[in-house]
């Protein structure tokens, strides 16, 4: 993923607001998702399948999301329609959003998110 999201910021020079706004949103939900991975392995979330699957799911949707936007700059690279592939991206953008607010959640109250449940 960090691969992905290296060759993403590569690929935005030049870039207009539409795809700053996106890169941004990409790497904040990376941020998110990278710091809770990293206090679900340290305990500080607790390590139920609810936590690990909230997790993951976000990783999971940040990844279509990363890979969306790399074809919308082969589009862009290629001259194609990128008002077709701005659908795509916003909508795993829309997918994303939700999941990270989740885990967003699950870091400060892990017992309401999950329902007290493992």
């Amino acid at each position: 993923m960090k691969r992905s999201l290296f060759l993403v910021l590569i690929l935005l020079a030049g870039c207009n607001s539409w795809e700053r706004t996106t890169f941004n949103t990409l790497a904040t939900s990376k941020a998110v998702l990278d710091t809770a991975q990293k206090d679900y392995e340290a305990g500080t979330i607790p390590q139920t399948k609810c936590a690990y699957a909230l997790i993951n799911d976000g990783k999971a949707a940040q990844t279509v999301a990363v890979n969306a936007m790399i074809a919308y700059e082969g589009v862009k690279s290629a001259k194609g329609n990128l008002t077709a592939q701005e659908v795509i991206v916003t909508g795993d953008l829309g997918t994303l959003a939700p999941l990270v607010i989740e885990v967003q959640s699950l870091v400060s109250n892990p017992a309401a998110q999950c329902g007290g449940k493992a």
